[in-house]
């Protein structure tokens, strides 16, 4: 047998190719010391103490192996049962690690070659990544600017074509704390009836509002799946869980078998601690958070004008609003001049078009340290 000859320069596959760092990760790996963080999207309030001492039980007196590849029946079952109005069963969920995996297996499973998927503009740039890493090719629907970045039905009609496959929407947003309303989510279901276009609802922020309960895309057109978790409403962001829950049987099969060969199964004692995540003492804390970011956001949004005279949209969810430096000149040329004096904030640009001109300032943060913060962007200013 003649053995392959080596390449000397090494091609990265196409799927590959052009993929880098997300803006956000780039600004924020670049950060000095003592920086004010207004930039990752991540809960500073602590895990739970109820779910850090169940980690810790099952972590000293379980056998923590391998679990089925879709999860625990239990918790499975736990998920299932969140959406009654799909009447799933544990056999219609896939726990995995965190949201972004489930993400992305739904990509992989639904898109291919050449198939155009509708994407937020502005939206979580690691949607972009997904498409092109399933080869598909991302069309972008604008969310205005003009509007406060609030849904339009027409754009997103206008940008569906014979070669859509997939859509997707945030509820709420991010980067823009928007809520799609019902109203919203009903049109989307109209434009995309009897089209066999599939619909991927990002819930990992849907516990997180600061009025009504935000609805679900899945409310309203079958063939969507869910993508959540409780990253960010239980402060698990590094626990790793993660959920993709549908009716559309033959995605969440396909997802589970990409799953198993991805990571064989989520952390045996991360799904076990999760369990505790639909309790009284879970649904306590998870009020205690929304409260929270509630008063940080208007806090901020009310400081960012008084200091800076800049406006900053009022957020619906989530934990981040985006402040309007378009009178200032280059989001870009903005964020570095803040950041080389020890903040950090997301050029608008890392999350689309539609977004350039703006800053994404994320809240979690104390009202102290958003105080200095914004006194050391004024300082800049």
């Amino acid at each position: 047998m003649i053995p392959m000859q080596k390449s000397e320069n090494f091609v990265l596959p196409k799927r590959l190719q052009g993929l880098q760092p997300t803006l956000i990760r780039q600004f924020f790996e670049r950060a000095l010391p003592d920086s004010i963080n207004f930039g990752l999207g991540e809960p500073d309030l602590p895990t739970p103490q109820f779910i850090r001492e169940e980690a810790a039980r099952v972590t000293l007196n379980e056998q923590n192996g391998y679990t089925s590849h879709p999860g625990i029946p239990a918790l499975r079952q736990k998920i299932a049962e969140q959406y009654p109005h799909l009447g799933l069963t544990m056999n219609d969920v896939v726990v995995t690690v965190g949201s972004q995996e489930a993400m992305t297996a739904a990509f992989l499973s639904i898109v291919d070659d050449g198939d155009e998927v509708l994407l937020p503009n502005p939206g979580f740039p690691a949607y972009d990544a997904c498409v092109k890493i399933s080869g598909g090719t991302p069309v972008y629907y604008r969310l205005p600017a003009e509007k406060d970045f609030a849904f339009d039905i027409e754009e997103f009609k206008a940008a569906i074509t014979p070669k859509t496959k997939m859509a997707v929407v945030i509820s709420p947003s991010n980067p823009t704390g928007k809520i799609f309303t019902e109203n919203d989510l009903r049109q989307i279901a109209e434009a995309l009836k009897d089209t066999g276009i599939y619909l991927i609802s990002d819930e990992i922020y849907s516990d997180l509002y600061f009025g009504e309960k935000p609805h679900s895309a899945s409310e309203f057109y079958d063939k969507t799946v869910i993508v959540t978790g409780l990253s960010k409403s239980l402060s698990m962001t590094g626990w790793r869980i993660g959920w993709l829950a549908s009716s559309q049987k033959e995605i969440t099969q396909a997802v589970q078998i990409l799953h198993g060969f991805l990571t064989v199964c989520t952390s045996a004692i991360t799904q076990k601690a999760s369990l505790l995540g639909w309790t009284e003492e879970a649904e306590a804390a998870k009020r205690h958070a929304r409260e929270v970011y509630k008063q940080r956001g208007e806090y901020l949004v009310k400081l960012l004008k008084e200091e800076l005279d800049l406006y900053a949209t009022a957020p619906d969810g989530a934990f981040y609003t985006m402040l309007d430096v378009r009178k200032l000149g280059d989001d870009v040329e903005i964020a570095e001049k803040f950041l080389q004096n020890r903040v950090i904030t997301v050029p608008g640009v890392a999350f689309g078009t539609e977004a350039k001109g703006f800053l994404r300032v994320s809240f979690c943060n104390t009202e102290e340290k958003m105080a200095e913060g914004v006194r050391r962007m004024k300082e800049v200013l």
